[in-house]
């Protein structure tokens, strides 16, 4: 997905440097991607030696050198094929804390409850932010940009939310179990 994300970006906003694609990155994907500065330039390297993107240096005033990436005919096509290829939704979730829950007979009684309250509260604060930069993010990109960001938010917003129900409802049982 790291290859769709640079190319899309270099797409929509023209040539740019691996500082500004991970500045882009943060800025306007963080809430479904977490991709670091050192993997931006080696997909940047692996791309342009596919002759999916070139390179070229650029120098303004006593600024230091950088490496300006744009996207060729290739890297167009490339972006295409990737839109495509994630539009072939395959959906089977895989849940570490499922193997902790298994061997939870292994765990200090009331362990795993106490981790659940925490995930809990860890939920709570995700989805409020989420739902707090939705609306300042709805607020200010362009309007044709906002019907696929509120789809991208409301696909994280559900996701979350379903973890929190899971969650609750995991607690409870685990304490209406100890009373027993």
């Amino acid at each position: 997905m790291i290859p769709l994300y640079i190319l899309g970006l270099l797409l929509r906003f023209g040539p740019q440097h691996g500082y500004q694609i991970k500045k882009m990155l943060e800025e306007q994907l963080e809430d479904f991607t977490q991709i670091k500065l050192p993997t931006v330039y080696y997909h940047l390297e692996k791309m342009q030696a596919k002759g999916l993107i070139t390179a070229h240096s650029d120098k303004q005033g006593a600024r230091p050198e950088k490496t300006v990436y744009e996207v060729g005919e290739a890297g167009a096509a490339h972006f295409q094929e990737l839109l495509l290829q994630s539009l072939k939704i395959e959906y089977r979730p895989t849940f570490d804390i499922d193997g902790t829950i298994y061997f939870s007979d292994s765990l200090k009684e009331g362990a795993l409850a106490e981790s659940l309250s925490a995930h809990i509260d860890n939920l709570q604060a995700i989805i409020a932010g989420l739902e707090t930069h939705c609306n300042e993010t709805l607020g200010y990109i362009p309007a044709q940009y906002r019907t696929s960001a509120k789809i991208i938010f409301d696909h994280h917003l559900l996701h979350y939310k379903a973890e929190l129900e899971w969650a609750l409802q995991s607690r409870n049982s685990l304490i209406e179990e100890a009373k027993k």
